[in-house]
């Protein structure tokens, strides 16, 4: 009877073993932004791609090793034992430092050359001998910033190819703008960095700034690299963002007035939520579109000391906000009178206490 029993044990086993079952997860990026369009793909072939809020759901035969890829990131592979498991899954940076939109480096005779929208902005001109003392001027609010020579970029790995047109229910965007712009970097040396040839985008999620010379291809450029940059838009508004710790080690700060006493920033912080919208037949909750969601905080800046200053967006704290200058900001507010106090109005206060 044992000798029976014991084969059929084991046949019930297999046969439940090898039964599909459905296992689901997430897939993020090491600072927890959630990855969409990963592949999801099991030993016998069969696959999923991650949606908009970086979840998968795949139907597998267990045991199973499930190898995940995504562009920009390097390939990960999970081991499936149980049935009941909800995945978690982070992927780290890619080797490579280029990140493209099919992982196949682009044909030359294929690439449109994009630099012409270079000349849109006036672009710091001119390679200079150092040796002459001399170089290249470009102002910055009051201040000026003299480059000597260009250098090429240092990049980090794991960059993301942007994606500038999400789907349609989709609200805001990760990036500041929703295409590749003109501008330049400069690095703590005063040096331009890269060439009129390329373009920028800045991703207000990680933090990165983005470079491409063909649209095809993009690298991050290394933020311990970046005194500043500047970037203007197809309208021609221009954009300054420095690299300032102080305020925020892992995104850039946008600088609204450059001054020789004040400077006057911006932080912004976005967040990806997706779509929550739920209903019991009586009642609605949530958004059934998915979101990047901004907010900011305001800071000034003793030129100085390199002090910052939380700027809180009321009058009453505006005609405090710097002692020293009480007369002057009561003076501001009395003739700015503003139902919004929105980035000109603090970008004006700035340049109005540093005159």
């Amino acid at each position: 009877m044992k000798k029976i029993i014991l084969p059929l044990l084991l046949f019930l086993a297999q046969l439940t073993w090898a039964q599909k079952v459905i296992i689901t997860g997430t897939i993020k990026n090491p600072e927890g932004g959630l990855l969409k369009g990963a592949i999801v793909k099991d030993n016998a072939g069969d696959k999923a791609k991650t949606d908009t809020a970086g979840f998968f759901r795949i139907s597998v035969k267990i045991p199973v090793t499930l190898a995940i890829t995504c562009v920009g990131y390097r390939d990960t592979s999970v081991n499936v034992t149980a049935a009941t498991q909800q995945f978690d899954i982070i992927l780290r940076g890619a080797v490579n430092i280029a990140a493209t939109k099919d992982r196949i480096p682009p044909d030359p005779a294929k690439i449109i050359s994009m630099a012409p929208l270079a000349t849109k902005m006036d672009f710091p001109s001119g390679s200079v001998n150092p040796a002459d003392n001399k170089g290249t001027v470009v102002q910055m609010g009051n201040k000026s910033f003299v480059f000597q020579r260009y250098t090429d970029f240092d990049a980090v790995s794991g960059t993301i190819f942007p994606s500038f047109n999400p789907k349609e229910e989709t609200q805001g965007s990760r990036y500041f703008y929703n295409q590749w712009v003109s501008g330049y970097v400069v690095n703590a040396k005063g040096e331009l960095q890269g060439s009129k040839n390329y373009l920028f985008n800045y991703d207000k999620i990680t933090g990165g700034l983005l470079a491409t010379k063909d649209g095809h291809s993009a690298i991050e450029v290394d933020r311990d690299k970046v005194s500043f940059f500047r970037l203007v838009s197809p309208g021609g508004d221009t954009v300054t963002f420095v690299n300032m710790p102080v305020l925020d080690k892992n995104h850039y700060v946008q600088l609204l007035t450059a001054g020789s006493k004040y400077d006057i920033c911006k932080t912004i912080g976005t967040k990806f939520e997706a779509a929550n919208y739920s209903t019991d037949g009586v009642m609605s909750r949530g958004n059934n579109f998915d979101s990047y969601n901004d907010s900011y905080e305001y800071y000034i800046i003793y030129a100085k000391t390199g002090a910052a200053q939380k700027i809180v967006l009321k009058k009453k704290a505006i005609k405090t906000l710097v002692p020293a200058e009480a007369d002057k900001l009561n003076k501001y507010v009395a003739d700015h009178s503003a139902d919004t106090m929105d980035d000109s109005y603090i970008a004006s206060l700035g340049q109005y206490l540093n005159e």
